[in-house]
């Protein structure tokens, strides 16, 4: 998984484009393990982590693209998710 870019929508919430590959032994086994991280990632809505995901939308569909480098089987998506931040835990002054 790789951010490739996304807009902030308000001063707490971020909306993250972000590119899925699965690489596998066969074409067949790459293709697969894509349409489980596909619907794993389409089901998130709601609180994960303590992140509130408000909303799942691909932007790009499944893709053969087997990997130029390795020529290993690789199948890609991407998706832009919707989420709320969180409050992070901040230094006390001095530490």
């Amino acid at each position: 998984m790789e951010r490739l870019g996304g807009l902030q929508r308000t001063v707490v919430s971020d909306r993250a484009r972000l590119d899925f590959h699965m690489w596998a032994a066969t074409e067949a086994d790459a293709h697969d393990l894509c349409a489980l991280v596909r619907g794993l990632i389409g089901a998130i809505s709601g609180v994960r982590g303590g992140v509130t995901v408000y909303t799942v939308a691909e932007v790009g569909g499944p893709q053969w693209l087997p990997d130029p480098e390795s020529s290993q089987p690789r199948y890609a998506f991407a998706a832009e998710i919707h989420m709320r931040g969180r409050v992070l835990d901040t230094p006390e002054p001095g530490n």
